[in-house]
């Protein structure tokens, strides 16, 4: 039972993971945060008044630049009901390591209609690209620790931890946020699982 639960939740990852990468790979011929030339207000014509008065010196309102707008971003943490339920604001596979950062592939996170959860990721041999992949930073103040779970109970310990327990395609549960889909990490637990 246990094996074909598994199947299940690599097939749902895979699933998930080709919606993603179909979604980010679409796009349109004209961006929508692109002016076109209507909206863009010509700084050259002065305003008319009809009554026939000198042109206006009122500084006029330009369209928002939108190299300064914030942008929202293809990454987003958790919904609040799931990170409340994992305590955590965003749960991914650590794919790739350097030396004072590290790359995660997302994992997929549901809440089921019973209450319980759900989650899966891209298998170790998944071809993941590098645009693909969610950088993580973290500084001297960011908290790790390892938690191992029984696999038999429901049980778990947590010890303490640091950068260099981490371990490819290990699960880690982050908490944090995004900046420029770059996630900025207070809290790193690292999720071992002992059969």
């Amino acid at each position: 039972m246990k094996l074909k639960a598994k199947h299940t939740l690599i097939l749902l990852s895979t699933l998930c993971t080709l919606s993603f990468i179909t979604i980010g790979c679409s796009s349109s011929d004209t961006p929508a945060n692109t002016p076109t030339q209507e909206e863009t207000p010509n700084e050259e014509s002065p305003i008319e008044d009809p009554s026939g008065s000198e042109p206006s010196e009122e500084p006029q309102a330009s369209a928002p630049d939108p190299a300064t707008e914030a942008t929202e971003g293809r990454w987003h943490v958790l919904s609040p009901e799931v990170a409340a339920i994992i305590d955590a604001d965003f749960e991914g596979t650590v794919w790739k390591l350097e030396s004072d950062t590290f790359y995660i592939a997302e994992k997929y996170v549901e809440i089921l209609e019973d209450g319980s959860i759900v989650s899966g990721g891209p298998s170790s041999n998944a071809d993941i690209p590098d645009s693909d992949l969610i950088q993580v930073l973290f500084d001297e103040d960011t908290h790790f620790y390892l938690r191992t779970i029984q696999s038999s109970s429901e049980t778990h310990e947590d010890t303490e931890a640091t950068f260099q327990d981490l371990e490819p395609y290990m699960t880690v549960e982050l908490k944090g946020s995004f900046t420029n889909d770059i996630f900025h990490a207070t809290e790193i637990r690292l999720i071992k699982v002992e059969f």
